[in-house]
């Protein structure tokens, strides 16, 4: 059996477990291309106008999807306790099942952590039985998948490169021979874990990694993983913007540090995402090491709309240069690229200068609060 899964939106930060999950039962997972221009305009055509572009995108990338038995398009309600994900993902797979091909089976399935472990196991019990598995296999696909989920978070943090974990997983997920099960899996994290600890570690063409010389600017870049790691439609910002600086990323940020920089709220935030976004983003306003930050959205975005507001708030108290950059089916590269080249230009002027105002004849301290 082959299931297709779209290489869109959860696809960022989901996959491992479903990888881990599909694999333990012997079923092949089948990821559809990176995204290039063909998978967006069949996006536009059968999405809704009033969706975000992660959306688009995966509508695209459904009918990318060739040659699998069903396509898996889960209802992802909450990760985690006391909070939802994005309005929009609940809508799935409703809102995008005029993207699915004639006669092509959809697989889904509802998760919500927010009712316990206990009944997230039932509802995989309920799929299970769609793929004629027991209940006791489907225990240990969900054991399996939530340890390839947990080593895949462990490497956040430790200069890792997101296309390469990607892959090395979806190679995992497809060797599907029993007596290289638990070969698989094992290689799988020495390789990653020694590729993040050898020195002699050298960038890949696709996406490098991030240079550690303590001369370049540091920048954080701060938004959701489905746009800030998806190269076509943010115009392969992730990749200029690390050849010019080294960039922090939200997912970097441990969860320990994002609770610890949620204070502040009169309520707290109970979109999954958006808890991460702000905990991060005031993490990088309040670390004088961070020069700049970039709040990279869509249009249309309901959750950004606020809490992009509350990021450039904390930046403008910690005196942080902050730009927001907007993403559409309509972006082009040649405005991206200017307004990335005058913020850092102005971040570098920031650090030569020392926040110095010459009308004034006084100068400003980058890190004090006067004006």
């Amino acid at each position: 059996m082959r299931i297709g899964f779209p290489r869109a939106l959860y696809y960022f930060d989901h996959f491992p477990f479903w990888a881990g999950f599909f694999h333990r039962l012997g079923i092949e997972v089948v990821t559809s291309p990176a995204t290039h221009r063909q998978i967006m305009e069949q996006g536009l055509k059968k999405a809704s106008d009033e969706t975000c572009l992660p959306l688009k995108l995966l509508a695209g990338h459904i009918q990318a999807l060739k040659d699998v038995d069903w396509i898996f398009l889960p209802r992802i309600v909450s990760v985690e306790a006391d909070t939802y994900t994005c309005p929009k993902f609940l809508g799935i797979p409703e809102s995008l099942l005029p993207a699915v091909p004639p006669g092509m089976p959809v697989l889904t399935v509802t998760l919500n952590w927010r009712k316990g472990k206990r009944q997230v196991l039932k509802d995989l019990e309920v799929l299970g039985a769609q793929l004629s598995q027991d209940k006791a296999d489907i225990r240990k696909a969900f054991n399996e998948g939530l340890e390839w989920q947990q080593r895949y978070q462990d490497t956040m943090g430790a200069g890792w490169n997101f296309e390469e974990s990607i892959r090395e997983i979806e190679r995992a997920a497809k060797d599907l021979t029993e007596s290289a099960k638990v070969p698989t899996l094992v290689t799988w994290k020495e390789r990653m874990f020694a590729k993040m600890s050898s020195t002699a570690l050298k960038p890949t063409a696709e996406l490098p990694i991030v240079d550690q010389n303590r001369d370049r600017l540091r920048i954080a870049l701060v938004g959701h993983s489905y746009l800030t790691h998806e190269s076509y439609a943010n115009l392969n910002l992730l990749r200029k913007l690390r050849e010019k600086a080294n960039v922090e990323l939200v997912q970097n940020v441990n969860q320990e540090e994002v609770e610890t920089n949620l204070s502040g709220l009169r309520k707290k935030l109970f979109w999954s995402h958006s808890k991460q976004i702000f905990g991060a983003g005031n993490k990088f306003a309040e670390d004088q090491s961070v020069e700049g930050i970039i709040y990279l959205t869509c249009f249309g975005c309901g959750t950004d709309s606020m809490v992009q507001e509350l990021v450039s708030r904390r930046a403008r108290e910690q005196h942080k240069p902050y730009m927001v950059i907007t993403l559409d089916e309509h972006s082009g590269e040649a405005g991206l690229v200017t307004r990335l080249e005058a913020f850092l230009d102005m971040v570098e002027r920031r650090r030569v200068h020392e926040g110095y105002v010459s009308t004034y004849g006084e100068c400003l301290d980058r890190d004090s609060n006067a004006l």
